[in-house]
């Protein structure tokens, strides 16, 4: 049984969790197959929390190698704002805009388009705090998603944050238990997302 542990995040594992990102971006399973640029998915849902609050991003390793990540940030809304006037105008530098009719884009195009398109992204006063979790098989029902979970609370609790919440796919039923069990409440839910929160 593989060694796990959870430690503080280090330049050198970008790619390692560029890498995870797309291997658990199909609810959970490997998404490889759907991309055809392997960063795009990324460029949304890792490296932009890489880059601007490194300090909360934790990293799982089985010994040798990365077995999965929890990240997130401590203000939502300034690291959205960050996001989207910096790190997408980077992207748009290099990327160009699909054209076309949306319904025939791919989902890499549909990724890619999300770095031009104004950001809406639900904010909670409460909770304004937000985190992504993402773990490999290798990982997965050993116990460490509460392990990092509870790692990655202990962090928010030490820098004074009073609630965090996450987004979920709609489609994801293993995570949303997950998180229930682990003492998160649905905040409110669309026709593609469950979002969730936690007083802490």
């Amino acid at each position: 049984m593989p060694d796990f542990n959870i430690r503080s995040y280090q330049s050198g594992d970008r790619d390692a969790v560029y890498d995870i990102c797309l291997k658990t971006g199909d609810s959970g399973k490997d998404a490889s197959h759907q991309f055809t640029d392997p960063l795009a998915l990324g460029h949304i849902y890792a490296g932009p929390y890489m880059e601007y609050e490194p300090q909360s991003v934790f990293i799982l390793n089985n010994g040798k190698n990365l077995s999965g990540y929890i990240m997130g940030t401590m203000d939502s809304k300034a690291f959205y704002d960050w996001m989207y006037n910096e790190w997408f105008q980077l992207l748009r530098n290099t990327y160009t805009q699909p054209s076309g009719d949306p319904s025939r884009w791919s989902r890499t195009e549909k990724t890619i388009n999300i770095f031009f398109t104004e950001m809406n992204k639900k904010l909670f006063e409460e909770f304004p705090a937000h985190l992504h979790i993402d773990l490999l098989p290798i990982a997965q029902g050993k116990g460490q998603g509460k392990l990092m979970m509870d790692h990655y609370i202990s962090h928010l609790v030490n820098n004074d944050i009073k609630g965090v919440h996450l987004e979920l796919s709609i489609t994801n039923k293993r995570a949303f238990n997950f998180y229930k069990r682990y003492g998160m409440s649905e905040l409110e839910r669309d026709d593609d997302s469950i979002f969730m929160g936690l007083h802490i």
